[in-house]
């Protein structure tokens, strides 16, 4: 047993001076050396001390740590260390939290001549650290930590521990008079750091940790700086929690030990007050008069001046406390001058803010626009390589049942992409929304004409491919089944692998040549470099389409230094007379890349998702040109997918509406259609059409695969049922006589038939009741699981488009007739209340309205009704697969959506 005591102290403290805290004379042991913290810092630590590690402890191996003074060798024990002959004492700890005791415990009992252990682990259980207190305490053993980066001597050029001025310490571990005590390791090679620009070095610095214990709190360090004649000053970084702080000032005003150095105190952790948990630090969780306020307190009334202002500079010879450890130099230049003392050597720079990075995207204030700074080496060319990089970054993980493209809102039921409503969606057009889905915002209104451009470009399809979609519909294909066919078919060849490659070279071309928004003039070094890889002598394929898109995107006064180069290019490539290689894919990228261009740069999508979106674009116009229901009577259609350049200007909703209705809609069937693709856009996830997407990327199939994974996972009960709908309908109204459901005065009386109807309905269902197996098929389109159990039921999503179409004085007489029918329901006691419409009724009734003239009139058959039905729910759940395919490429693995052996059931 050593000693228990040292006196001022009520317990062991084995130094008296921080002289003799880290010396190159100490000779060290590192527990767990090989570990993945340790192989990277103890070499360093090593080389910077001259070669004190003498040696290494891995629990069951032998070997070396490789460093440039040579080898330190490795043994599977400290009992082997010691059989070997290997004097040491010091030791340091890298054992994981619950093996940390009896390292240390190894340590003491194998080591005599141990004086002190450095425990960087982290979360350490406070009961072993109180274990580890009496055990080093009895054996007279200094402990540093734990949960802390270890102590340096800078006079001596030695550090023991942890990482204390990162990878090159001698640059800012810099011999001088300041002592610094840290709860924070990070921050304590931050203070050195800015205590070095602004002339004063250190002289030991010690990171103290802040766990529940600290084993080397501030009394003793206080005590041994006081002794230190190379201290001249102190400066501490303290966290709520615990009363260290207390005990050391209520000993230096009781004279304890007779503290006469300046103290400068940076107390943070405000913020921490009110909370319950550890929150970082597990010791800097504030109990009763420990927080951060009453730290300050404490200080406060020790130095005798409020918290240093750097306007005023005033402190007093004890001290000053700092608000934020950017204050630190000014406070300490304060205090020194007011001590009379002087700098430890002349400023090597300031603390001023440099920018090595801007934003373009976003406008500050003056005072925050600040210019750009070269940064030192080696960052200078790791910023060169870090602006090249563009675009959102995702994690990869499993995303099996995950999303970051849409879910459910639990409270109302109602599905959102992208943090938007399908209720907010149903209000916008398919165009609009389609960029949405890929973009992440809205477009701007100067973009839109060009996406129509676009999409309806790629509505021109080779009507030849329309032979097999007839012999799918002759086979009883469903509308999901022969698009699928020949999506399928698209591949990722041609155009879209050219078009993917040209976005690439855009993308990159501005990165490389470090070209944004604020550029002026275009460095002559980037027509030498697009001459040799774009342009060529030979004659390129000039077309109408080319020519067209060659004046769309020479005309476009849009602000976008990508459109800004690729004009560029255009101009240099007809005045040198040279043709650009695949030139109606370089502009097909030009225009994508343009469209997409501010929201990668505010990192809301991939690169990725940039260099693609050609693909989705003409994915979606071709779900639309090949959902003609009857070609050979829809003369808009035959116009929409021949070559020549007629409707690219259109809307694309409009001409998606011609497609499938053949007719040109009025303002009121245009908006009933693009509010039915806006609420069918999303139902979250976990829906079969998501989960076809999602595994199709899983499978990692092409793009046009995975739409093909959407269509494969619709169906009769998914996204085909709502002709079932459609069915009842027909059936109240087959009779009725009604010309035309949008006219309010149609002369029929709703309430009745939805009376006669409820009638019907309760004799069924009580027939049904009476058999053996009393299944009873209810009415489509009323009742919800979650929108029920009041005496009055409502769905919100039906009321909210209900009211939407109201407010333009649109109506619908299937509408009017389910809102009587719920209530008849419950008149006549088929319901025990009455139950609410829900929003997929009101699918039913736009599409049943929009075909109604036409059914009526023998135009249309009832099948091609349902496929109509079918087609509008393919349309705009498209959308929404565009965003989760893009979602998972950007975030999934390959195989996750795979059903683990262990999750599965097998049934006899």
């Amino acid at each position: 047993m050593r000693r228990l005591k040292t006196r001022p102290f009520p317990y062991y403290v084995g130094l008296h001076s921080l002289e003799e805290l880290v010396t190159r004379e100490h000779r060290v042991c590192v527990m767990n050396i090989l570990g993945s913290e340790s192989r990277k810092v103890t070499p360093v630590s090593h080389e910077y001390s001259g070669g004190n590690i003498v040696a290494g402890v891995q629990y069951g191996r032998r070997g070396s740590l490789e460093t440039k003074l040579g080898a330190i060798p490795v043994y599977r024990s400290i009992r082997e260390v010691m059989d070997h002959g290997i004097a040491f004492d010091m030791g340091v700890v890298y054992i994981p939290p619950q093996g940390v005791c009896k390292a240390v415990s190894e340590l003491v009992t194998h080591n005599e001549a141990l004086k002190r252990i450095v425990i960087v682990t982290e979360k350490v259980p406070a009961r072993d650290s109180r274990n580890i207190r009496a055990l080093c305490q009895e054996a007279g053993v200094d402990v540093i930590g734990a949960n802390c980066l270890g102590m340096a001597n800078a006079w001596d050029r030695v550090r023991i521990g942890g990482s204390l001025g990162g990878d090159h310490p001698e640059e800012t571990l810099v011999k001088g008079s300041i002592a610094i005590h840290s709860n924070s390791g990070n921050f304590t090679t931050t203070m050195a750091e800015y205590l070095r620009t602004a002339g004063f070095g250190i002289s030991t610095a010690v990171s103290s940790g802040k766990d529940v214990y600290i084993h080397f709190a501030l009394p003793e360090f206080l005590y041994a700086a006081q002794n230190d004649p190379r201290t001249k000053a102190v400066v501490i970084y303290v966290e709520p929690g615990g009363y260290y702080e207390k005990m050391a000032l209520d000993w230096i005003r009781d004279r304890t030990f007779g503290f006469t150095k300046p103290i400068i105190a940076c107390v943070t952790g405000r913020w921490k007050k009110n909370i319950t948990r550890a929150c970082g630090h597990a010791g800097a969780l504030s109990g009763s008069g420990d927080d951060a306020e009453s730290k300050e307190r404490w200080f406060d009334e020790y130095f005798g001046v409020d918290v240093f202002d750097p306007k005023t500079s005033e402190v007093s010879k004890r001290g000053v406390r700092v608000s934020s450890i950017q204050y630190i130099p000014d406070a300490v230049r304060a205090v020194y001058e007011k001590i009379g003392e002087k700098p430890d050597f002349a400023t090597t720079g300031d603390l001023s803010l440099k920018l090595w990075l801007s934003d373009t995207m976003v406008k500050v204030p003056p005072v925050l626009d600040l210019p750009l700074t070269k940064p030192p080496a080696p960052y200078d060319r790791q910023v060169v390589e870090v602006i090249k990089q563009v675009g959102a970054h995702y994690l990869r993980q499993n995303m099996a049942d995950k999303s970051g493209a849409s879910r459910m809102s639990p409270e109302t039921q109602v599905s959102e992409l992208h943090g938007k409503s399908v209720l907010d969606l149903s209000r916008r057009t398919m165009e609009e929304n389609l960029f949405f889905a890929l973009a992440k915002v809205m477009p701007d209104k100067v973009d839109i004409p060009t996406l129509n451009l676009i999409l309806n470009l790629f509505l021109k399809i080779d009507e030849r491919r329309m032979a097999a979609i007839d012999v799918a519909r002759d086979n009883g294909c469903t509308p999901n089944a022969y698009l699928a066919s020949q999506i399928a078919l698209v591949g990722d060849k041609g155009l879209l692998a050219k078009s993917r490659e040209h976005a690439r070279f855009i993308i990159d071309l501005i990165r490389e040549f470090g070209l944004d928004e604020h550029t002026e003039a275009l460095p002559p070094e980037l027509d030498a470099y697009v001459e040799k890889h774009l342009l060529s002598a030979e004659p390129s394929r000039k077309t109408d389409v080319s020519n067209l898109l060659f004046k769309e995107v020479k005309k476009s006064k849009k602000s976008c230094v990508a459109l800004r180069v690729c004009q560029h290019i255009i101009d240099m490539a007809e005045k040198k007379k040279l043709e650009i290689r695949d030139t109606y894919e370089f502009l097909l990228a030009t225009i994508a890349v343009c469209v997409l261009w501010n929201p990668m740069l505010e990192k809301r999508i991939s690169r990725q998702l940039v260099e693609d979106s050609v693909t989705y674009f003409y994915l979606m116009a071709r779900i639309v040109a090949y959902s003609v229901v009857d070609r050979d009577r829809n003369p808009h259609w035959k116009k929409l997918v021949d070559k020549k350049l007629s409707n690219l200007n259109l809307s694309f909703t409009e001409n998606a509406f011609k497609v499938l209705f053949g007719r040109v809609p009025d303002p009121t069937e245009l908006l009933e259609f693009q509010t039915l693709l806006g609420l069918t856009i999303t139902n979250g996830p976990g829906t079969l059409s998501a989960k076809g997407a999602k595994e199709s990327v899983s499978a990692r199939n092409d793009i046009s695969m995975s739409f093909v994974g959407f269509l494969s996972n619709t169906g009769r009960a998914h996204g085909g049922n709502g002709y079932e709908s459609i069915n009842f309908l027909m059936e109240q109204f087959k009779e009725a006589g009604l010309k035309d459901p949008g006219d309010p005065n149609h002369g029929l009386d709703l309430k009745a038939m939805a009376n006669k109807a409820a009638k019907a309905y309760g004799a069924y269902k009580k027939r049904a009741q009476e058999v053996e197996d009393g299944v009873v098929k209810p009415i489509p389109c009323i009742n919800h699981p979650v929108f029920r159990g009041n005496k009055i039921n409502v769905d919100p999503r039906e009321q909210f488009v209900s009211g939407m179409l109201a407010e333009k004085g649109i109506y619908n007489a299937f509408w009017e007739f389910y809102r009587h029918l719920v209530k008849e329901l419950y008149a006549e006691g088929v319901t025990k209340n009455v139950f609410c419409v829900n929003v997929d009724a009101v699918l039913a009734v736009i599409a049943l309205k929009l075909v109604w003239k036409d059914l009526q009139a023998g135009r249309l058959s009832l099948r091609q009704v349902q496929e109509v039905a079918f087609t509008l729910f393919l349309f705009g759940r498209s959308v929404g697969a565009s965003a989760e395919i893009a979602d998972h490429r950007d975030r999934g693995l390959d195989m996750d959506c795979r059903t683990p052996e262990n999750e599965l059931t097998y049934v006899l």
